[in-house]
This record gives C-alpha cells, structure tokens and sequence, in this order.
C-alpha cells in the first residue's frame, strides 16, 4: 500500500509566493493543495521530498510533515476544505459536501487551484461585489482561479462574464467548475493582462491577485472598465493601500470603499 505524506508550508510571503511553489511541485508530481492563511498544504505520494524539487527556489519556508495511508489520503485532504456561508446569501461548497438551500449555492473543486472562498481576499471580493447591483452588467475576472468569482457574477444575473488566469491548472479547473455550476456561457481565457487589448469593456473589473502585479497592469484594468464602471482589488495589506490607490487614482479612478479581514484588504474604485 503506498505512503501519502501531508506537508504543511508556511511561507514568508505567501501572497507573493504560493503559486510558484505549487507549479513546481505539481510539475513533480503533487496531487492536491489546499490554501492556508500561512502557505498551503500540499499532498503526495511520491518519493520525491519537497526540498529536493524546490533546491533552485531561493526563498525560505518551514515545512512540517505527516504520513498518511492511501485509503485517508483524499479523505484528509478533503477535511482541510469546509463549506462556506456568507451573509446567508451564498453557501460555497465542494462536490463531497452536502447542499443547503440558500439564494445561491456554488460548488468548487478546487484541485490545484484556489478559491474556495475561505481565503481573506476572496472572501472579501464577494462581500464587495454583493454591495452591487451586477444585473446584465459585464464583467472581468483577472487572476479567477476556480472561477468563484466569476461564477458568482453570473448567479447575480451578470450578463457577459470574462474569466482570465495564466495558470495552466486554473484555467482548466475554473472549466470544469463552469460546468458543474451550469452558469451558462463563461469565457475563460488562459493568459495575463496583455490578453485584454483583446477584449471589450467591461461594467465591473475584479482582481484578485497580488500588490505587485495589481501595481503592474492597474493601467492596463482600467483601460477596460467603462466610464462609470467599478474596479474591485484584493490580494494585499492593509499597508499596501496607499501604493494602490495611487496607482488607481492617476488613472481616473474615484476611491468608493475598503473592507478589511485579518490585515488582508479589498478595495473599490469607480471610473471617472
């Protein structure tokens, strides 16, 4: 009987860093992740040890491992991702969890990729956007991961719904998450920022990412969001604000809101 093994990372900087982390260790043969507010779990059985696959990284992390038995292995990885409600409104779970009649139920399994809702930031996204009225508004998810967000927007009646990551595992993930959901049409994209020269404007703009690429391509987000349209942010500190809004205002963008969850930060802007 194989050996599964669970290994805890906690990362420096884990907004910055996670996804790096999982594409190698995936790439050697990792099976599942699941997110945590330090780093994520990571599970496996392969021979391989972490700190051989990630030799090359050079960036610090501590790591803790348990043995698991083949049978629990999915099991133990499944126990980690609990289902989530949010104001009563929305029951976010996975396929194993049991419904609940709630105004919108969301499944998501995440595999490889994130967004669960139980993250500050995606949390934090959804509490924005259920501030807004999203009826046959057009919308843009960058960095959608399993497309929670997207899937949302279309459960509150968003007309076109744009889905972009330029991760491999997320983009074939948030397909499947579209399916099991029966949204209707989602475009999902596999690419970055420089895919949306391509696209049209959209009424909301949500980016869920980290300071460092929202810093990169804000010019580029705001270029797609129509004249009195909404830019919604996350994936960042209460300390990284004023670099954002900055950035946000120097485009023609008006400061609407804040919320703020253990030290992570969501912000809204409106297009001038």
């Amino acid at each position: 009987m194989s050996q599964y093994k669970e290994y805890q990372f906690i990362l420096q900087s884990p907004e910055n860093q996670r996804e790096i982390f999982i594409a190698l260790l995936a790439q050697a043969g990792f099976e599942g992740f699941v997110e945590t507010g330090q780093g994520f779990l990571a599970y496996t059985d392969t021979t391989i040890h972490p700190d051989e696959v990630l030799k090359d990284l050079n960036w610090p992390y501590q790591l803790e491992e348990k043995n698991i038995k083949e049978e629990n292995w999915n099991q133990s990885w499944e126990q980690q991702i609990k289902p989530l409600v949010i104001d009563n409104r929305i029951y976010i779970k996975t396929s194993f969890h049991p419904d609940k009649k709630l105004p919108i139920v969301i499944t998501i399994d995440p595999k490889m990729s994130f967004g669960t809702g139980h993250h500050e930031t995606t949390y934090l996204m959804i509490k924005q956007m259920l501030e807004i009225d999203l009826h046959a508004k057009d919308v843009i998810d960058m960095g959608a991961g399993t497309g929670v967000l997207s899937i949302l927007a279309k459960k509150m009646h968003a007309n076109n719904v744009t889905a972009i990551d330029n991760d491999k595992w997320a983009y074939e993930n948030m397909i499947e998450n579209f399916e099991k959901n029966k949204t209707g049409m989602i475009k999902a994209i596999h690419g970055d920022a420089k895919v949306l020269s391509d696209l049209p404007a959209a009424d909301v703009f949500l980016a869920n990412i980290n300071r460092n690429i929202l810093l990169q391509d804000m010019h580029q987000y705001i270029s797609k969001i129509k004249s009195g349209g909404l830019l919604i942010l996350s994936g960042f500190y209460q300390q990284d604000v004023p670099l954002l809004e900055e950035e946000a205002l120097k485009y023609g963008m008006i400061f609407e809101s804040k919320r703020v969850k253990n030290d992570w930060t969501s912000l809204t802007f409106r297009k001038k």
